[in-house]
């Protein structure tokens, strides 16, 4: 019974990777968008376009990193404490198991 409320340990550290690589995305994404250099692409309005989606990206891609590296941190808590669990779980089973076979 236990097997079957087992947490799928592959498909979470996939996850975990696919987490990491999104994070660190959005941080190098941040750090492009706070430096300068926008200037110089075209016409000053297309400039100035520019300089707006910068600094409205900027924060928003922050934002995004950080919130990508807390889902990460709840996400491996649940793992641990699922493990946790499933760990009790058939330790339980396995000594009631042992009880109803002394009988």
């Amino acid at each position: 019974m236990a097997d079957r409320l087992k947490v799928d340990d592959t498909e979470l550290d996939r996850f975990f990777k696919d987490l990491k690589k999104a994070q660190e995305s959005f941080s190098a994404l941040q750090k492009v968008l706070g430096d300068p250099g926008a200037d110089g692409l075209g016409t000053d309005e297309l400039d100035r376009a520019c300089d707006r989606f910068q600094e409205d990206w900027h924060y928003g891609a922050k934002e995004i990193a950080e919130q990508i590296g807390q889902l990460t941190d709840i996400t491996k808590k649940a793992k641990d404490d699922f493990h946790e669990v499933d760990v009790a779980l058939e330790r339980a089973l396995e000594n009631a198991r042992r009880k109803g076979g002394a009988r």
